[in-house]
């Protein structure tokens, strides 16, 4: 009788071991991936190898990188790059900027200087861009930085960049340019608008 007492507790002790270690394995296998989780995996890792290998390839899409030239207002102290084969209006322009135009995208800018006497053009320039509808969107990024974006009413987009200078007088950048465009003059209008540098 005593060694048959002996030997229960002995298999009880091996039966709940193995429970024990039967669970254990069944946690890890739990957090092995199902065949249609791993399924999606592969379907994302696919997608993203063809993405890059888009990219690499170039999106016709995408807009090519495009010569620039520097325009340099001496006169009224500030620089912008712009491409080399936009035509400046000389009728529109005069001392204190450019006005050009791209024929490929019916794209306008103009770049020009105002005195801004006790900053009254550049409230109104802010006030106008505010009027222009819920689409347009502005802020001053800076202190003397001010930025705006959005679509008109008129199926036309605009970018915008007004600089106050030192002296209170400002420098404005701006784009005009039709809603079906903007694929290929938003990145250039957004690089070209960093290019605008003041003078001492």
């Amino acid at each position: 009788m005593t060694f048959q007492v002996s030997v229960r507790p002995a298999a009880a002790l091996l039966s709940a071991a193995l429970l024990l270690s039967s669970c254990g394995k069944q946690e890890a296998v739990s957090d092995v991936p199902s065949s249609e989780e791993l399924a999606r995996q592969a379907d994302a890792a696919s997608k993203a190898i063809r993405d890059e290998a888009e990219a690499l390839a170039g999106n016709p899409d995408q807009a090519e990188p495009v010569a620039m030239t520097s325009y340099t207002n001496a006169l009224r102290g500030y620089t912008m790059m712009v491409p080399t084969d936009w035509v400046a209006d000389e009728g529109a322009s005069d001392d204190n900027g450019n006005v050009y135009n791209d024929e490929a995208t019916s794209t306008n800018l103009v770049v020009t200087w105002t005195e801004n006497r006790e900053d009254a053009d550049l409230q109104a320039a802010v006030k106008a861009l505010e009027d222009a509808g819920e689409g347009v969107s502005g802020e001053f990024v800076k202190d003397d930085d001010y930025r705006a974006s959005g679509s008109l009413s008129d199926a036309q987009k605009t970018m915008q960049r007004i600089l106050r200078k030192p002296d209170g007088t400002m420098v404005s950048a701006s784009f005009t340019y039709p809603a079906d465009q903007a694929a290929k003059v938003d990145p250039l209008a957004t690089q070209m608008l960093d290019s605008l540098t003041l003078q001492p």
